[in-house]
């Protein structure tokens, strides 16, 4: 395992270079990126773009690890518009590319949104979510399988895959390696034990964000600087560790980029995260 930065961690008028070489600066080994259609990464890059790309993280002996799908949250798998859940795939299509030309081995996926959590009233029902994310899964797979990218599931806040059992069971109907989990801890802590879904999802987990959470204080003011929370970090990487997880551990949040990897590097040697704290 290594630590890796989100894109979300720097100011958000970065070019994918900047990002890049700051990542590195910090002393992060892998950074994951969100191309959009408007801003400095376009998901419509020319080639010579992503070449370039690929050259100076080598460079920098900095890894790509992966992209996120932005649109998913409002163009998604079970979007109640079919014109919606097909710009879905497509834009998925999009990024898979991308994401091979780079070399990134991921896409971040929200694969459908039953509700935000303030909502009190359902976009789409549980059933129809589930069945419509199965069924575009199946449809993607190939495509994910041809270009050596996996599609990484993200447990967020949209109501939907409230259960490691569940999620599992989802992922193994894709029937395809190229098919798994982008696991979030910090997302998973209002509901959840982070250790226990991670033994749960064991193998079909692809890719970690690690992000800590505070169960006393409710709802998004709870996410807070890593080992500020309630997370325990023992369980966590142990767990980690115990599933054979070797991948990137990317922070996705705000904070000092370098104070961040000093953290993420204390939890990987079973220190507490926090210097002056007694929490591991």
């Amino acid at each position: 395992m290594f630590p890796a930065l989100n894109v979300w961690t720097f100011p958000s008028e970065l070019s994918a270079r900047d990002l890049i070489q700051a990542a590195a600066d910090a002393g992060a080994k892998g950074v994951e990126l969100a191309p959009t259609a408007e801003g400095p990464f376009s998901i419509d890059a020319p080639q010579r773009e992503l070449r370039d790309l690929v050259s100076l993280a080598a460079n920098l002996d900095i890894r790509i690890t992966g992209l996120v799908a932005v649109h998913t949250w409002q163009f998604n798998f079970a979007s109640p518009d079919a014109a919606d859940r097909r710009k879905s795939e497509e834009l998925t299509l999009r990024m898979l590319d991308q994401a091979a030309a780079l070399g990134a081995g991921a896409v971040l996926i929200i694969p459908a949104v039953v509700g935000k959590h303030d909502e009190s009233v359902p976009r789409v029902s549980y059933a129809d979510a589930l069945q419509a994310t199965s069924q575009a899964l199946s449809r993607l797979r190939h495509e994910a399988e041809a270009r050596r990218v996996a599609l990484a599931i993200e447990n967020v806040w949209n109501r939907f895959l409230l259960s490691p059992v569940e999620t599992a069971d989802l992922i193994d109907r894709a029937n395809s390696p190229w098919v798994g989990v982008y696991f979030d801890v910090g997302n998973v802590m209002p509901f959840g034990y982070p250790q226990d879904w991670i033994e749960t999802l064991g193998g079909r987990i692809v890719r970690v964000h690690l992000k800590d959470y505070d169960l006393s204080v409710p709802g998004a003011g709870g996410f807070c600087a890593l080992g500020e929370g309630s997370v325990d970090w023992t369980a966590v990487m142990r767990a980690l560790r115990t599933v054979g997880y070797d991948g990137p551990l990317t922070y996705e949040g705000g904070g000092d980029p370098a104070d961040v990897i000093q953290r993420i590097e204390r939890i990987m040697d079973g220190r507490p995260a926090s210097e002056g704290s007694n929490r591991v």
